[in-house]
């Protein structure tokens, strides 16, 4: 009886059997290649950085320079806003009320009726100013402009000034006050105090509007000059959809280089601003010495910082504009 033919063997290797753990005696069971991380990815992409902006130094120099001037813009005025704001809250923490005590007031009673003044809400302290106080500041004040030698008496009568919390609680604060004995009249500058908290709202919601209109512009401006770069490597950009490259692979690099370009034409306008900030306030505090002029200290550090984020948001923001449309098209 014949047997069929065995079949020839493969002049290729054979297959090793999976070896087996040395400590359970199991088989392995080989792993799978993973594909590549998050690091690779960063890799590759601020490789693709690189090389973009040695390609095309100019659309890189003129992306920059536009950040760096209208960041530049934005910082003068914020340093502006901030000091304008400054000025209109100091005028308006000045803002007091006076109560003119009547004329059958007597000085021992100061002390009571400071007490009866510290009870009322939103009131942060007193000072008691005799008439003869009153007198010698109204002298000091007039000079040798008018005397008042001719004078028989004093016609000014005992006061009190009152410090409140919050420029809004004058209103409510001179209520209260007229209403307690011994008080002949209130003053506070009724016009003078809603002029300066209407001036202070005014500066802020101006302020804000404009800084809203800088940012919208330097937005627009930065898309449309790093579209021009997406615009020279579109046929790049074409071959990496042909070949099957998937839309954030190629956004991300644009993005990366829009903040790079956002970061160091920031860096560059915060930089300019911090000198001349330092250097132009202590001439101001010399010349006009009354006005409360913010510290560099006091402003610098957030404006810095701001000014780099913003930057590095605007370039993020504007590359991927760009590159949208580029992709939507």
């Amino acid at each position: 009886m014949s047997h069929p033919p065995r079949p020839e063997k493969s002049p290729g290797r054979t297959p090793e059997p999976p070896e087996a753990s040395p400590k359970t005696g199991q088989e392995r069971i080989p792993r799978r290649r993973r594909g590549p991380s998050g690091g690779y990815y960063l890799e590759c992409f601020l490789r693709e950085v690189l090389i973009n902006i040695r390609r095309n130094p100019l659309m890189s120099v003129a992306s920059i320079s536009t950040v760096m001037v209208l960041t530049l813009i934005l910082g003068f005025f914020v340093v502006l806003v901030a000091n304008l704001d400054s000025l209109s809250r100091e005028l308006a923490g000045e803002m007091q009320v006076k109560a003119y005590m009547s004329a059958d007031f007597q000085r021992e009673e100061a002390g009571a009726f400071h007490a009866s003044l510290m009870k009322i809400e939103h009131v942060e302290g007193t000072h008691f100013v005799s008439k003869d106080t009153a007198f010698k500041r109204l002298r000091e004040r007039l000079g040798s402009r008018i005397t008042l030698d001719d004078l028989s008496h004093n016609p000014l009568p005992d006061a009190f000034e009152i410090r409140v919390d919050h420029p809004k609680a004058l209103d409510v604060v001179a209520e209260k006050v007229a209403r307690l004995p011994g008080v002949g009249s209130v003053d506070y500058g009724r016009d003078v105090a809603r002029k300066l908290m209407a001036l202070n709202q005014v500066v802020r919601v101006v302020g804000m509007v404009i800084l809203g209109l800088l940012f919208a512009s330097t937005l627009l401006i930065v898309s449309n000059t790093i579209r021009l770069t997406v615009f020279a490597r579109r046929k790049e950009i074409d071959i990496m959809q042909l070949v099957g490259a998937a839309d954030w692979f190629i956004r991300w690099p644009f993005i990366l280089e829009g903040v790079a370009q956002g970061l160091v034409g920031a860096a560059m306008a915060a930089t300019v601003v911090d000198v001349a900030y330092r250097l132009v306030v202590p001439q101001l505090h010399k010349t006009v010495p009354f006005l409360p002029i913010l510290a560099p200290g006091e402003v610098l550090p957030f404006l810095n910082l701001g000014l780099v984020s913003l930057g590095c948001a605007v370039g993020a923001l504007g590359s991927l504009i760009s590159v949208n449309r580029h992709l939507k098209a």
